[in-house]
C-alpha cells in the first residue's frame, strides 16, 4: 500500500483539482447563463462543495500518508473511512448531476454542454478512484492481518 499511495492520492488530489475549476467555471457560467435553473445550480453547488473537500483532505492525507507521524490521523482506518466517505459523496454527486443533465435535454451541440459532460466526467472519475483505492486500503489491511495473525484468539 504504501508505494502505491503517493500515486493513488495524488491522482485522487489532482483529479479534485481539475474538478475544482470546471466546476468553479461553470458555477460562474450557470450564474451568467443558467440552464436548468436552480437545479442544476444546487447540484453544481454540492460537486463544487466535493471538490473543495477532495483536494483538501486528499492534498492532507497525500501529506499524512507520507510522513507516517500522526499516528490515529494516518491510520489504515482513518484511510478506509475518509475513502469510503468520500467514495459515497461522489457517487451521489455524480449520479443526480447526470440525471439534471439528462432532465435538462443538455445535448453535445453546445460547448457549455460539453464542459457540463466534462464536469461529470470527472466526478465518475473521482468516484472511481475513491473506491479503486479503498478497496487497496482494505484488501491491504485483510492481507497483512492474515499473515501476521495478530488477533487476541490466533493459536
Amino acid at each position: 500500500m504504501f508505494r502505491f499511495h503517493p500515486l493513488l492520492f495524488g491522482l485522487i488530489t489532482a483529479c479534485a483539482i481539475v474538478e475544482l475549476g470546471l466546476t468553479a467555471y461553470e458555477r460562474k457560467q450557470q450564474h451568467d447563463f443558467p440552464i436548468g435553473g436552480n437545479a442544476v445550480t444546487s447540484r453544481i453547488d454540492y460537486l463544487l462543495f466535493l471538490s473543495v473537500w477532495t483536494t483538501v483532505t486528499g492534498g492532507a492525507y497525500l501529506v499524512l500518508g507520507k510522513t507516517s507521524t500522526f499516528g490515529v490521523i494516518a491510520s489504515f482506518a482513518s484511510h478506509a473511512f475518509w475513502l469510503f466517505w468520500t467514495f459515497v459523496m461522489w457517487l451521489i454527486g455524480a449520479a443526480i448531476y447526470q440525471r439534471e443533465l439528462i432532465e435538462v435535454g443538455c445535448g453535445e451541440n453546445s460547448r457549455r454542454c460539453h464542459i457540463n459532460h466534462t464536469v461529470e466526467g470527472f466526478s465518475w472519475i473521482e468516484m472511481s478512484l475513491t473506491f479503486i483505492t479503498f478497496l487497496i486500503v482494505v484488501l491491504h489491511v485483510g492481507a497483512k492481518t492474515e499473515r501476521y495473525k495478530t488477533g487476541p484468539y490466533d493459536a
